[in-house]
């Protein structure tokens, strides 16, 4: 058994050591897979340990503590499935044409500069808008750390030197984050009937629609853009995550 935990761990740490050496130190939930490998290393040496000494570890405790721990483990497991299913319905979706706006949702600018998965969303946003001339884009996101301008006007000036009319983008620089993104874009639709699809990484699509529904957005339809591959377990459980804690906050 204690190699298994040790596999574990070996897999932990190393995804970690991808991330951080793709993405940087900074990057978005990498610690998770530091504090999982830590983990599953403790789980290691206490097999080994147990093993040298001929005492199984389960048997120290009483059942009730067997029973409440097997309990607690098969919740948490059927939570996360849940959440990452939610996840994946939402990957495939594909929008209808001529949607009356499209909500574009921010993502780390570095500096004046989008960020990889922010640059995914407005290629999503570009062909849309370019395939559908009658529709109107809501570029959601303020200013976080690290960024010399909000979110919105980053994604405006790729846009624009993409041809894209001004005419046809509303600003949103606000938000700081998701819920804020589709409450503050709400005030932009000019009939609560509007039509709306929401841009963003495939992974992110169900809880941005499920928070806009939510909301009380009538017509609501999510635009995945792609997502980092090297990064995507990460985003995934990164998501699971949100969606649960989205849920328990009455946000979906």
């Amino acid at each position: 058994m204690k190699f298994f935990w040790w596999a574990l761990c070996i897999i932990s740490l190393g995804y970690y050591l991808v991330i951080i050496s793709y993405a940087g130190l900074q990057a978005t939930f990498s610690r998770f897979w530091l504090l999982l490998g830590g983990i599953f290393l403790v789980l290691g040496l206490l097999c080994g340990w147990s093993q040298r000494r001929g005492i199984a570890l389960l048997s120290l405790l009483p059942v009730w503590a067997k029973i409440s721990a097997g309990l607690i483990v098969v919740f948490c497991l059927l939570l996360f499935l849940g959440a990452a299913g939610c996840i994946f319905s939402g990957m495939r979706r594909q929008p209808p044409e001529n949607l009356d706006y499209i909500i574009v949702l921010g993502a780390k600018v570095k500096g004046e500069i989008p960020s990889k998965a922010l640059y995914k969303r407005l290629y999503a946003a570009e062909d849309y808008l370019k395939e559908n001339p009658r529709t109107t884009a809501v570029l959601s996101g303020g200013q976080g750390p690290g960024e010399t301008v909000t979110e919105a006007r980053a994604m405006e000036q790729y846009l624009l030197s993409k041809g894209i009319s001004k005419h046809r983008l509303r600003i949103e620089d606000k938000s700081t984050d998701t819920v804020e993104n589709m409450k503050f874009s709400q005030a932009f639709l000019t009939d609560k009937n509007a039509s709306a699809g929401v841009v963003t990484n495939d992974f992110h699509v169900y809880r941005g629609v499920a928070i806009g529904k939510k909301l009380g957005y009538t017509h609501i339809y999510g635009i995945p853009a792609s997502s980092d591959m090297i990064l995507q377990v990460n985003y995934l459980v990164r998501e699971s995550f949100a969606v649960i804690k989205d849920k328990a906050a009455g946000n979906i």
